[in-house]
């Protein structure tokens, strides 16, 4: 989960992949001697405070490689130690950690206290950063409700739908099962077979022949 990878010149935070600086992404370390940015620190810290109730570990923070306890100073996260070793590794303008200090669910850098440290209080470039490093609160969309019919307008919206489903039904059976019927049983889409009618014209008399009986004279 914590491998970060494509940025491999100058050392970066293995929870949040960015490069560590003097500042909010200070490289700080904990007892268990592994080393994570000032910012996620102290996000960690925020949400690791709201289950401290049940956890009992209020004022310590979990490592999130090997889950060991760090016991935090009263300054919070930015009163934790620097790793020197990863100091070492960044441009030297930025191997001197600047002052941070939380406020409330905030993570802040007063430029102009760094320049009263250096005697230059009238600072005309003095300002104040802060991060918020609060938890995030998911907002629950609202949800959206169907709203009931009641009364007669009910009822006839569920006679409405009976009605075109039985519609549904009656032309899935004329239009797809009974041609499919037809063909299996008569060979055509028809339906019909062919009948042979007669010619009402023609007129077939029988007669009957006895033996016994002279035939007719023929008369000219």
């Amino acid at each position: 989960i914590f491998e970060c990878k494509g940025r491999e010149l100058q050392p970066e935070c293995s929870i949040c992949c960015y490069n560590y600086d003097n500042v909010f992404k200070a490289p700080k370390q904990l007892e268990c001697t592994h080393t994570f940015c000032l910012e996620c620190l102290s996000r960690l810290m925020v949400v690791s405070q709201a289950g401290d109730d049940t956890t009992g570990n209020r004022g310590r923070l979990s490592c999130p490689f090997c889950r060991h306890l760090t016991t935090l100073p009263e300054e919070g996260p930015p009163a934790l130690a620097n790793s020197g070793e990863v100091l070492g590794k960044l441009p030297e303008h930025q191997q001197q950690v600047e002052s941070v200090y939380l406020e409330g669910e905030k993570l802040c850098y007063n430029s102009s206290r760094h320049s009263a440290d250096l005697g230059a209080s009238d600072s005309p470039t003095a300002f104040c950063v802060c991060v918020d490093i609060g938890a995030s609160k998911a907002v629950a969309a609202p949800t959206q409700t169907r709203p009931r019919t009641h009364g007669a307008l009910g009822r006839m919206a569920d006679w409405k739908r009976m009605v075109l489903f039985i519609v549904l039904m009656v032309l899935l059976v004329v239009i797809v099962l009974w041609p499919l019927q037809c063909v299996f049983s008569t060979g055509n889409m028809r339906c019909m077979r062919q009948r042979v009618d007669s010619d009402p014209t023609t007129v077939t008399t029988t007669v009957a022949f006895n033996p016994f009986t002279r035939p007719p004279r023929m008369t000219e």
